[in-house]
């Protein structure tokens, strides 16, 4: 039954994205939005979690769920472009997962200390950074965003810029950033090269930064990129799950 559903998904997903390249349209983008929500309902179902919490089942749907991951990281990626492009001609836009995705934020600032002293750097922001700007209406003053996709962030800067969110930065150049700075360094749960960011930034990093890497294993994966806890070698790590949250996390610890 499990299986099937997936099938489903997987076709969904499938066709809207081909009804979406021959002619994009509001409606397009609403199915996307549809289809996308429930996915992370899919994903939070506790019969869900239940079974997918074998390891023998998840390697029976390894190739479904990639595939599935794949095609819902590219459609969100072009939700929050076209969810940017309303906000700056002054449309009215609604979109469930980014309230769910302001709830975990909301919580992450708690489990990891972030106040108003701390500087935070999100690697992964894409174009409609939610988790800065959940942040900075929560008196987060000093955050920054950095994507490599130029389009993203050139629309997230005139969309922070449009809100009002005036103290966030936005760059493209990982090679600029002095790591040096930060309190926290974020990396998005769909940045698939965790493991190599974290190495090469840790070194760089003060004794006291945290590091916060969002993933998904198990079910998560539908929605997120996996991460192996056996990558991360001689690390002091603080593994944080919540069933109700469509990522999890696990924190750094530089060490003096």
């Amino acid at each position: 039954m499990v299986k099937f559903q997936l099938e489903v998904l997987k076709f969904k997903l499938q066709e809207i994205l081909k009804l979406y390249e021959e002619k994009s349209s509001d409606k397009v983008i609403e199915l996307f939005k549809d289809n996308i929500n429930e996915l992370c309902e899919f994903i939070l179902n506790p019969n869900n979690q239940i079974i997918f919490s074998e390891k023998e089942y998840i390697e029976k749907v390894k190739v479904e769920i990639e595939l599935i991951r794949d095609l819902a990281i590219k459609i969100l990626g072009i939700i929050e472009k076209e969810e940017a492009k309303k906000i700056l001609q002054e449309e009215n836009t609604v979109f469930k997962y980014g309230d769910d995705l302001k709830i975990a934020v909301k919580q992450e600032i708690i489990d990891y200390d972030i106040d108003l002293n701390s500087n935070v750097l999100f690697i992964g922001s894409g174009a409609m950074p939610i988790t800065a700007f959940t942040m900075s209406r929560e008196k987060i003053k000093k955050i920054t965003c950095l994507d490599i996709d130029d389009e993203a962030i050139n629309l997230s800067t005139a969309v922070a810029n449009k809100l009002g969110f005036n103290g966030i930065e936005f760059t493209t150049e990982y090679d600029k950033v002095d790591i040096d700075l930060y309190s926290h360094i974020i990396i998005a749960s769909l940045v698939p090269e965790k493991i190599d960011i974290l190495k090469e930034f840790y070194k760089k990093a003060n004794k006291d930064t945290k590091f916060i890497l969002r993933y998904g294993n198990g079910i998560k994966e539908l929605f997120n990129y996996p991460l192996l806890y056996k990558n991360i070698k001689n690390i002091s790590k603080t593994v944080i799950k919540n069933n109700s949250y469509i990522y999890d996390s696990i924190l750094i610890e530089k060490e003096s």
